[in-house]
């Protein structure tokens, strides 16, 4: 039956009219099922019909006349599938097609009535709907009028109810996930963790109450609803033991076994009766759990600033009760045109933490400044008695290590005129054992040495073209014995057609060094098969030279780390034969200088590859020819030389006459000088020196000031004077020093090959 519903007046007489009255049947209105009389807002519990379900509301509007302008009918709670036809004519239809229930919200519509629609009398409005379990079943009343006074009011509708909870929450969601990158940044703070979580799942939920239509299943959407509920309860139990410092420690596990139990249960319970069993069982444990929580929270809140206290009580009381009114709006005791609360509530207990960590934030900033002074305080002051230290530190070891060098220096060379003389095969064995043991503290020293000008910014480079094949062949001359005696061999391999005369842009000195150290430090480490250096294209302009050993191999976890000042790969026990761990520090510092990297490739027992990378330049050289070294390379020559270490003064005048040389020597500069006069009115040209040898540290005026003055009186007379300065300084100062003189200067100790090969360096230039 047909219940007619009559509007109150006459069309024209009233801006609006109300429909309450309405009669509702199960299925499509097409179906025409038996009809029962309802009172809009109505509530499908009472009529024995439960979600999902398809229904159909019927309904009429009379009027007096035809209106002239459009109307529109407003329904502020409609499902998101429904169909409206007016007098037979259907105006609007969402999510109709097919028979599935996707109706998520009810949300308000305002449906558009042309003119031509409504005629004067009685007006047919049916309604077909799909409703799902997401929301209470049922409508609200039905308002008709003029569209031009209903537009606003109805725009305003909507934008409080829906477009402003969803908004806000989906806002809150975001701004949570960085409370949990907070979180992240900081694991201790478990706080973030558990409001930051509360937040995104509460504020997430809560948006999509306001979809209009969903596309998963239903029994799925239900069970995630029922999930989320208790997830949230998990963490707002959390967040509010650890806002108020309550130890969490007992009990966090049994809240976690808790929530996996429910959500388990209720997926059991999936699209059954007992989903709604569980509901009645674990919401009741939610909410007295919220309970405590709230009561927890309000009283450490009243303990703080008022303002925290003000927000932290009316966030969680707020959404408690909005909780508390969301439970009881599924119940049959509020209408269904009652909005749910929680949406607008939950914006507002983020408010309140986001106030109270703001505050925290202002106090640790404040903190932080305060101990960022302080800190800068004790840094500086820590910073000048490190300074001191350094300065002590350095002065020490530049004395240490010059006196370190001295008999270190005068024992090489005595071992070399050892060397030179007939001995038993017994005393030939003792000497070389010495020669070995000598060149270890060399070794040393040198790598101190090394180390202390690349760090001084001392080294000075000279880039020009070099012949790898040059620089090949000195390296193969120093290793290839150390190679031979360990059994190994030592190749060298150029890409085919490359030619012998292959050269790079680079600095040869320095160059040689990083090579050289890289093959001795191969075979150092190699105990069988064999060295490889080989030089692969890399590009057009680029030549990659490459170092592969069979040794022991080196662990990821050391690659860094064997570039360390005397870091050594398995060798705890300070193996003399393994080096002093300096090569390869030395090596990247040169590397650095000519703008190039050392990068290493390795395999534990299986050898390692160390490889850099030079700039090629194709350049026509021929490689001069060294001319033979006779028995006495020094003859003719005049030597002068300024020693304070009378062992190390003996060991070069006897090593110098040992080549043929004339020698004089003396203690100090001072004493040279006394004589100079007198040696230089006594000697012809011819008899002056050509060289002079002398220390840098010497007693009164240094080694520096002395060849300087020699040089100019020479000068006055004609006469070229070449000089060799010799120091064991480690000092960066001092050696910066030495180095802008434009003076030669070689490094003590050094061994009786590399001072004849100085020495001859500076007869040649002088010839030239």
């Amino acid at each position: 039956m047909l219940l007619v519903l009559w509007a109150v007046g006459a069309a024209w007489a009233s801006p609006s009219m109300v429909v309450t009255n309405a009669t509702l049947a199960k299925g499509l209105c097409s179906e025409h099922q038996k009809e029962i009389p309802v009172t809009l807002p109505d509530d499908w519990k009472a009529h024995n019909l439960k979600p999902p379900a398809v229904a159909c509301y019927r309904a009429k509007i009379f009027m007096a006349h035809s209106p002239t302008i459009a109307w529109a009918l407003r329904i502020d709670r409609l499902p998101g599938n429904h169909r409206i036809t007016v007098n037979g004519i259907q105006l609007t239809t969402r999510h109709m097609e097919g028979a599935d229930v996707t109706s998520m919200a009810t949300l308000p519509y305002l449906i558009e009535l042309p003119v031509n629609v409504l005629l004067a009398g009685d007006n047919d409005i049916e309604i077909d709907v799909r409703m799902g379990p997401f929301r209470k079943p049922g409508i609200s009343p039905m308002t008709a009028g003029p569209i031009a006074l209903m537009r606003a009011d109805f725009d305003t509708w909507t934008s409080l109810t829906v477009d402003l909870p969803k908004t806000l929450n989906w806002m809150v969601a975001g701004m949570a996930l960085f409370l949990l990158l907070a979180w992240r940044a900081r694991p201790s703070d478990k706080v973030f963790a558990y409001f930051g979580g509360l937040m995104v799942v509460m504020s997430s939920r809560n948006a999509f109450y306001f979809l209009e239509t969903i596309g998963w299943p239903i029994p799925i959407v239900d069970w995630l609803f029922f999930s989320s509920h208790a997830v949230t309860s998990f963490y707002l139990v959390a967040f509010g033991m650890s806002y108020a410092n309550v130890d969490l420690s007992r009990i966090i596990n049994p809240l976690r076994v808790l929530v996996v139990a429910f959500i388990l249960g209720s997926f059991a319970a999936l699209d059954t009766p007992h989903l709604n069993t569980l509901r009645l069982i674990a919401y009741p444990i939610m909410m007295i759990g919220g309970i405590v929580v709230v009561i927890k929270v309000v009283q450490t809140a009243w303990k703080r600033d008022w303002v925290e206290a003000v927000f932290m009580t009316a966030g969680p009381v707020g959404t408690y009760i909005s909780v508390a009114h969301d439970y009881l709006f599924l119940t049959p005791y509020l209408d269904v045109t009652d909005l749910y609360w929680t949406p607008y509530c939950t914006p507002v207990i983020f408010l309140g933490y986001a106030l109270t960590l703001m505050r925290k934030f202002v106090d640790t900033m404040n903190l932080s400044e305060r101990m960022n002074i302080t800190l800068e305080e004790r840094v500086a002051e820590r910073t000048r008695a490190l300074e001191v230290a350094n300065q002590s530190k350095t002065r020490f070891l530049a004395s240490a290590s010059h006196d370190l060098r001295q008999p270190t220096a005068a024992i090489g060379l005595l071992v070399s005129l050892l060397r030179q003389q007939k001995v038993a095969p017994e005393v030939k064995e003792l000497t070389d054992m010495l020669d070995e043991a000598v060149a270890s503290m060399e070794s040393l020293l040198v790598g101190l040495l090394d180390i202390s000008r690349l760090d001084a910014g001392a080294v000075q480079v000279q880039f020009q073209p070099v012949c790898l094949n040059d620089v090949f062949h000195a390296v193969r001359v120093h290793e290839k014995s150390a190679a031979d005696a360990k059994g190994l061999q030592l190749r060298f391999r150029f890409p085919a057609n490359a030619g012998p005369h292959l050269t790079v842009l680079t600095d040869p000195v320095l160059i040689h060094g990083v090579l050289r150290n890289l093959v001795a430090n191969a075979i150092r480490y190699t105990k069988q098969g064999g060295v490889l250096v080989a030089v692969r294209r890399h590009g057009k302009r680029r030549l990659r030279i490459e170092i592969w050993d069979t040794g022991i191999g080196i662990a990821p976890d050391q690659q860094e780390r064997i570039f360390d000042e005397f870091y050594q790969v398995g060798n705890s026990a300070r193996d003399r034969s393994r080096g002093i761990g300096l090569g390869l520090a030395i090596v990247r510092r040169t590397a650095s200088l000519l703008g190039e990297q050392v990068t290493v490739k390795s395999r534990v027992g299986r050898g390692s590859c160390f490889s850099i990378e030079l700039p090629l330049n194709h350049v026509n050289t021929s490689k001069p020819v060294a001319p033979s070294s006779p028995q006495h390379p020094m003859a003719g020559r005049n030597a002068w030389i300024v020693e304070d270490d009378p062992i190390l003064r003996r060991a070069l005048g006897e090593m110098l006459q040992s080549w043929g040389a004339q020698v004089r020597t003396w203690p100090d500069g001072e004493a040279l000088l006394d004589e100079l006069p007198q040696l230089l009115a006594a000697t012809s040209r011819t008899q002056r020196p050509d060289i002079l040898i002398t220390d840098y540290r010497l007693p009164g005026i240094n080694g520096l000031q002395l060849s300087q003055t020699i040089q100019a009186y020479l000068r006055e007379s004609g006469v070229s004077l070449y000089t060799l300065i010799i120091s064991g300084d480690t000092d960066p100062a001092e050696i910066a020093r030495l180095n802008a003189s434009g003076q030669v200067v070689m490094a003590k100790p050094f061994r009786s090959e590399r001072l004849l090969e100085q020495l001859l360096a500076l007869h040649q230039a002088k010839a030239a």
